[in-house]
């Protein structure tokens, strides 16, 4: 089983898209992938084909002590996909006082009886921080940290990803890693911010790089990845080719 977290450096840089396009690629190439969405916004389902009405979720169903499973979906080209879910008040307030159902999510998930399995999270960047998702974080082969190649990324790098003990670990084992996403390398800034990024986060920054491209947008208004609404865009390109990189970096890795 392979355990990969996503989350954004900041609102915006597209950790959601970069899940469901992962997973879609990794289904592709014939990976069984189950993408799990642990944020309360719950948009990873839109990518994976699920419509605006539907409601349910993992969170409810731990929240009541009822079969998480049973919340799952397959998408119509083949990734199996975990949705949040929607919350009433109640439950709202219950869910954000406590990171327990969280922890329990990602405990229930290491229990599922398939070792070829990939597991792909979709979170916050406050979960590699927090002390109470330290088992949580643990558990992942690895954490990407999706970001842009522009001058509001840059300032928040450092003061976001401070060496907390947390951090400190994820780092001491390779296990963090960056994702530069909506890049743009017919702009100068784009370019500059890409080798600047490049020569200071150096093997931690993913090789692969992920174009702005605007087939990524229409894909989401259909309900769907951009593998299977534009299989010949960059975009598609692109995740193919972080997809082969993800199945390289982890059978060579051993922790």
């Amino acid at each position: 089983m392979k355990r990969l977290l996503f989350v954004s450096l900041r609102g915006g840089c597209g950790s959601t898209t970069v899940t469901a396009n992962l997973a879609q690629a990794l289904v592709k190439i014939n990976k069984q992938v189950l993408a799990i969405d642990a944020l309360p916004e719950n948009l990873l389902r839109l990518h994976l084909g699920l419509s605006f009405e539907a409601r349910d979720g993992w969170a409810a169903r731990v929240l009541s002590d009822d079969a998480w499973f049973e919340a799952g979906y397959q998408s119509p080209q083949g990734a199996l996909l975990l949705p949040f879910g929607e919350l009433n008040a109640q439950q709202k307030g219950l869910f954000s006082q406590s990171y327990q159902y969280l922890q329990a999510i990602g405990h229930s998930t290491l229990q599922v009886n398939n070792s070829e399995q990939w597991q792909l999270f979709h979170g916050d960047i406050s979960y590699l921080t927090a002390p109470e998702m330290h088992l949580f974080v643990e558990s992942m082969d690895m954490v990407f940290v999706v970001m842009n190649a522009d001058t509001m990324n840059y300032a928040l790098l450092q003061p976001t990803l401070s060496h907390t003990p947390q951090i400190g670990n994820l780092i001491k084992l390779g296990k963090l890693r960056y994702i530069l996403n909506q890049y743009q390398p017919e702009t100068e800034v784009g370019r500059d911010f890409m080798l600047v990024l490049k020569k200071e986060l150096g093997d931690a920054l993913v090789p692969v790089l992920m174009h702005r491209d605007t087939a990524l947008q229409e894909c989401v208004a259909n309900l769907t990845t951009v593998q299977h609404y534009s299989p010949t865009s960059q975009a598609a390109k692109d995740y193919q080719s972080l997809a082969f990189w993800c199945v390289s970096a982890l059978s060579a890795t051993r922790y």
